[in-house]
């Protein structure tokens, strides 16, 4: 039954059931290209630097900061033109979509299905989660690399755990404190009982090879191409300390802004129901000691993911809402469980299945309900973000096709289109400019729907509208043809 007073049951995480959470999730990714689909400002950078590379060139010195694991999908794919930006969407979304099956198989794993069908519900239904994963963003992908890294963890698959950490410090700088970590305790544990060695064929070196060698693709990764665009291996964390005006690094207090930020994007049941499961597990009220060390690491890793993005938005980082998912996802874990374990200690008898279909049900609605009313314009403002970039590419097509405007005069165009303008003329991104000056190409763009129009140095010149499309209006110095 769902609920239930004795340890949970669990699916054991097969290469099996990996292959088909990895397989199902890219599939569904895939078929998720049918809804209005397009990336955003960063994903757009990583696919103009994925065709830069395959093309022998690489130009970082503006746009976002860097990430290997994007660029490097996005150079494999660059040869398929502007297939390139579907597929990197959809591999983005699978993995915002892998991660409600992993969260379901941890939730579930630690208080039974209800918690894990709460869980998934809640992370799946989420504004923020829609918005951020619709449009390509790459934090469902981290989100569902640290899950993995957690259940692979638990089932004692050790490489699996590492290469999943490995991932997940290539998004993410925020990743590597704790991957660190991780492999001082995968080495002490090697040195407590040598035979967890793994890739060792008898030589004796056992994890410390594999260990170094994952370790040492960061810096490679992060740094060297960085290098090699923009003159500056630590571009990315120069761009990273100029962050946009509504940072929380701009606020009174930075770090409390920062947890408050992290507070605010998990339901207020989901917060009571961490609570409860912190208590319960201090009075060991838990189906296990497993259940009890895992639901205390999770604690732990949230926190801790919180205090750091903290710090780093006190030392002048951005601190943006798409950083704390992985604690937000966390603590909506923690919710479910605490929420259920509470319940199981009130309902001592087994449950039939209507009650614990009814709790799956109740649970979901607790968690998405505070929110629903933000669903509607979430998608409404996805919609609007595809259809720019749709009627950007008509909109140079009326005005005569990219080689013309790029031969009229430089282009520009709001803040967060650079990117988009800048692969659609098939230009760098540096290339791309907020303040005109003659001959001037400039593309005036409405950011969002009710936003007044941005219009880039409209005193600097370009008299002349060559088109006009959606959200947009391109006006030169060059007459209309």
């Amino acid at each position: 039954m769902l609920l239930q007073t004795r340890t949970p049951a669990r699916v054991p995480l097969r290469a099996s059931v990996a292959a088909a959470i990895v397989g199902g999730s890219l599939v569904l990714g895939l078929l998720s290209l049918l809804l209005p689909s397009a990336p955003t400002y960063d994903p757009w950078s990583w696919i103009i630097w994925g065709r830069e590379i395959a093309g022998g060139e690489l130009s970082t010195v503006d746009g976002p900061s860097w990430k290997p694991l994007p660029v490097i999908l996005t150079t494999l794919t660059a040869p398929l033109g502007d297939a390139s930006a579907q597929i990197w969407v959809a591999v983005a979304r699978a993995g915002a979509i892998a991660t409600l099956p992993l969260a379901y198989l941890l939730a579930s794993r630690l208080a039974g299905p209800v918690a894990g069908v709460g869980t998934a519900v809640g992370v799946g239904l989420m504004p923020w989660w829609i918005r951020h994963n619709g449009l390509g963003n790459s934090e469902g992908l981290m989100v569902a690399l640290v899950l993995g890294l957690v259940l692979a963890h638990l089932e004692g698959r050790r490489g699996w755990a590492f290469a999943l950490g490995v991932g997940a410090g290539l998004l993410r700088p925020e990743a590597w404190p704790f991957l660190g970590l991780y492999a001082l305790y995968l080495l002490w544990e090697e040195r407590r009982d040598p035979r967890r060695a793994w890739g060792s064929r008898g030589r004796g070196r056992g994890r410390i090879v594999w260990i170094a060698g994952g370790l040492a693709t960061l810096p490679v990764l992060w740094l060297g191409p960085e290098l090699w665009g923009s003159g500056n291996a630590f571009r990315a964390s120069d761009r990273a300390q100029n962050p946009n005006a509504d940072s929380a690094a701009f606020a009174d207090n930075p770090a409390l802004q920062v947890v408050k930020n992290a507070i605010d994007m998990t339901p207020a049941v989901a917060v009571a129901g961490a609570v409860i499961a912190l208590v319960l597990v201090a009075v060991r009220r838990t189906p296990s000691r497993e259940a009890q060390h895992t639901a205390l690491g999770l604690a732990a890793l949230a926190a801790a993911w919180i205090a750091l993005v903290a710090v780093m938005t006190v030392r002048g980082f951005s601190g943006n809402q798409r950083y704390l998912m992985i604690p937000a996802v966390l603590m909506i874990i923690l919710g479910a469980v605490g929420i259920t374990w509470l319940a199981r200690a009130a309902i001592r008898d087994r449950a039939g299945l209507a009650l614990s279909v009814a709790a799956a049900i109740g649970l979901s609605v607790a968690f998405v309900g505070p929110d629903a009313d933000a669903l509607p314009e979430t998608f409404r403002g996805i919609d609007y973000q595809v259809q720019l970039v749709d009627d950007l590419e008509t909109l140079i097509g009326d005005a005569g096709g990219k080689e013309l405007l790029n031969a009229c005069g430089h282009p520009y165009t709001g803040p967060f289109l650079v990117p988009q303008v800048a692969w659609r003329l098939g230009v760098h991104i540096s290339d791309v400019d907020l303040q005109p000056e003659p001959p001037a190409v400039v593309f005036h763009v409405k950011t969002i729907k009710r936003a007044r129009w941005y219009s880039p140095g409209i005193r600097a010149g370009a008299p002349h509208t060559l088109a006009r499309r959606g959200g947009w209006i391109l006006s030169s110095e060059c007459p209309r043809r």
